[in-house]
């Protein structure tokens, strides 16, 4: 047991999943326990999701009450020595910030910092900029979930390129696979087995763009009767970016309630997934967005908005298409171009998950953490 290497993943907040929570989340599930024990932080929201505690690893919140809150370094700091932590990999900028102190300067033990996405990168400036080119410069590894985002950070914060490292989300695309086979039925969850079902995965924020989604899709119930929409994440009525109230609204004025389902938080994704004819993600921006890639892994061929990290894994005519944000008519036309052709969603799904098992995999992404994490100075 002591030779095992401590790993404790911090990030923001564990009441919703997306994302990073998401990679998280595989990462602590999918470590060799014979040389890691895994441990989860986060700091806003008293909250965690069930999944998490399910693991049956330590789990630790730091409540960061204050906008700055100095506290937050020193809490970090006595969590590494009183649990013996190696690593901490810290997930988004501001856990970087808070974890510097208890990982460099009152400890001296590693410290992994991953980045999601271009555009947070993008909105750090001024003084922040200057902190994140000093500290970056003196982590064990800065890694971007893809290329555009480690390009990014180099960019932003001149890393050191021996310092800067490339690790794609993955997902466990064998569970996505299994699950498949199984050949659910759409009445089994309570739909018509004519129906054809598009569905998307995310939390119902306004960067998600649902409302893009549910004005093409208002089109398509123009022309197509027996189609469906499953809207599976929710709403933080706390969030300033919460558009909950804003879709509700919209799909009741517009009369499409017996079209439209809002699923809320869901922890059967895959069996979801498995019944859908069409994936599509319109967000303003992503990272590089695992809800996709699990899509990807099921079979199902995908659409989405064409902005950075979406454009990384859908290859237009190839696997799915990618449409012009705010371009309503290329959406519904897209959608209406793989409800009426069985034969290219077929071709569609088979490319998906053919460039899944070649680039997403969650056994090459733990593979590639667990070559940062030891060994262990």
């Amino acid at each position: 047991m002591k030779n095992k290497i401590n790993v404790l993943f911090l990030t923001v907040q564990l009441e919703t999943i997306g994302g990073s929570e998401r990679l998280i989340y595989d990462l602590a599930s999918s470590l060799d326990r014979n040389q890691f024990n895994p441990s989860v932080a986060w700091l806003n929201g008293d909250n965690i999701l069930q999944e998490f505690v399910d693991l049956k690893i330590p789990l630790f919140h730091i409540p960061k009450i204050k906008r700055r809150d100095f506290s937050t370094f020193n809490k970090i700091k006595e969590i590494i020595i009183a649990n013996n932590i190696h690593v901490v990999n810290a997930h988004h900028f501001m856990p970087m910030f808070y974890s510097y102190y208890g990982c460099k300067v009152a400890n001296h033990i590693k410290l992994l910092y991953t980045e999601h996405s271009q555009w947070e990168i993008g909105r750090i400036s001024g003084k922040w900029k200057l902190i994140g080119k000093y500290l970056l410069n003196r982590l064990d590894g800065v890694i971007g979930v893809s290329n555009a985002v480690s390009d990014e950070m180099q960019a932003k914060f001149n890393i050191a390129p021996k310092r800067l490292f490339s690790i794609p989300n993955g997902v466990n695309i064998n569970s996505f696979m299994e699950i498949k086979s199984r050949n659910l039925t759409k009445s089994s969850m309570g739909f018509s087995d004519s129906d054809k079902i598009i569905g998307i995965v995310a939390n119902l924020k306004n960067n998600k763009n649902h409302i893009f989604l549910l004005e093409a899709f208002h089109e398509v119930l123009n022309e197509i009767d027996n189609v469906k929409l499953l809207i599976i994440g929710e709403g933080d009525e706390n969030d300033p970016d919460n558009s909950e109230n804003e879709l509700r609204s919209y799909v009741q004025e517009n009369g499409m309630d017996r079209a439209v389902y809002f699923l809320g938080y869901r922890s059967d994704i895959p069996e979801i997934l498995s019944i859908l004819d069409i994936f599509c993600l319109t967000s303003v921006k992503e990272g590089l967005p695992i809800s996709l890639i699990e899509a990807m892994a099921t079979g199902i061929p995908v659409i989405g908005s064409d902005v950075e990290g979406i454009r990384d894994v859908i290859i237009p005519n190839v696997n799915g298409f990618l449409v012009r944000l705010g371009d309503v008519l290329g959406l519904k036309d897209a959608f209406l171009t793989l409800l009426k052709d069985d034969i290219l969603c077929h071709e569609f799904g088979r490319k998906s998950q053919a460039l899944t098992i070649k680039s997403y995999s969650i056994k090459q992404c733990v593979n590639q953490y667990q070559a940062l994490f030891k060994p262990v100075a």
